[in-house]
């Protein structure tokens, strides 16, 4: 089959990133489209010298050249794959789209690109730049080899393909004003999107707690501020329970301090869920601790079931939901202050009922699907689908 738009990225698709949810969001409306779209990745590697490389590095390497030589194996056996796949392209009616997810993913789609015929567009995920946001995780350090071959691949890469997709315009500022040469390429603000919850009849849905927070749990995003928000309320007089989505390095601090703090009967440690938005109708508020976000498709999930968010102001989220008529902007370094905000929430009727039809409204203007699907896959196209998503 001759794919017209092929997904390239270092991830399988099967994992709980906001990347994958995106690019999997993307080929499910391109399908309703007529679009038919692949995903390639490294995964699985089906190489025997791959994974001989990968054994090696991860038995007899510190962390961080562990994770240098499997990016570098990885798209040595990406590159491999593309080649393959666009050689049996050749005739294809349209050149092939290489959409790639991440610069290093980009970096490897150029080099195809110089030997088939095949636009390269990248789309801007990370927050702050790459090489930083490993640095967040603990799994690099700055000035540090793997620092220097990410950070290296973002000063090469996006200067060079054919259009670069930023999904806020807080990105789009970061990484211009990192690197101006990228100005002169094509570049568009896009939001992500999401579908809206099927709907299941006519009563609202039985509610099984009050606040839910969805993500990894790793230092960046921050979710020992809830635990420590959640024991505020207790000692205002409002036993709230939390309900906490996602697995990560940080779930065993985080349910330590659950108990320190004296909430663990109040705080549900979900883990990983593969249809993770299906909860938020469960709960009477999404609340969200990052430190810094590029984006946040779960605060776009939260609108579309008409759920009021609390978040910090920063990065993309401002560019989400307005302070005060879909949610409110939450103080991180004032943990009383953020706990009294989630009480009035909650406690106002009227103004909680406002907050969440503004918020259905805000989606459905902002972040629906059929609004804002068709212009993504024709910017990624570079022209107009057949038909509109349904």
């Amino acid at each position: 089959m001759k794919y017209e738009l092929i997904i390239v990225s270092l991830l399988d698709g099967k994992g709980p990133t906001g990347v994958e949810m995106h690019f999997n969001q993307l080929m499910r409306e391109a399908r309703a489209c007529g679009i038919t779209p692949l995903l390639v990745s490294p995964y699985p590697a089906g190489r025997l010298w791959a994974r001989c490389a990968l054994w090696l590095a991860r038995h007899l390497l510190r962390r961080e050249f562990t994770e240098l030589v499997v990016r570098w194996v990885n798209s040595k056996v990406l590159e491999a794959k593309l080649c393959a796949l666009l050689e049996g392209r050749s005739g294809a009616r349209v050149p092939a789209t290489l959409y790639a997810q991440d610069p290093l993913s980009a970096k490897i789609a150029l080099r195809i690109k110089r030997q088939h015929d095949c636009r390269v567009v990248t789309v801007v995920h990370y927050n702050v730049s790459e090489a930083d946001e490993l640095v967040m995780q603990g799994e690099a350090k700055r000035g540090g080899a793997l620092w220097r071959f990410v950070s290296s691949n973002e000063r090469e890469a996006l200067p060079e393909v054919d259009q670069i997709i930023f999904v806020s315009e807080f990105m789009r500022n970061k990484v211009l004003q990192r690197l101006p040469v990228a100005a002169r390429v094509p570049n568009i603000v896009l939001p992500n999107f999401a579908r809206a919850p099927a709907k299941a009849g006519t009563a609202a849905p039985s509610l099984a707690g009050d606040m839910i927070a969805i993500g990894t749990l790793e230092p960046r995003k921050n979710q020992a501020f809830l635990l420590q928000v959640l024991a505020r309320c207790n000692a205002m007089g409002w036993p709230y329970t939390l309900t906490l989505v996602g697995d990560g390095p940080d779930r065993p601090r985080l349910e330590a301090l659950a108990r320190q703090l004296g909430v663990e009967r109040q705080v549900t440690f979900a883990g990983f869920r593969d249809n993770a938005a299906a909860l938020i109708p469960q709960h009477r508020i999404l609340v969200h601790a990052a430190r810094v976000e590029s984006f946040g498709i779960v605060l776009i999930e939260a609108l579309a079931a008409g759920r009021p968010i609390l978040a910090p102001a920063v990065g993309g989220i401002t560019e989400i939901f307005r302070q005060g008529v879909e949610g409110y902007y939450w103080p991180l370094d004032n943990v009383s202050q953020a706990a009294s905000i989630l009480v009035q929430t909650l406690t106002d009727a009227p103004a909680y009922q406002r907050l969440s039809r503004a918020a259905t409204l805000r989606y459905h203007d902002r972040f629906d699907s059929r609004r804002l699907a068709g212009q993504w896959l024709q910017t990624i196209l570079d022209r107009q689908p057949e038909q509109s998503p349904t």
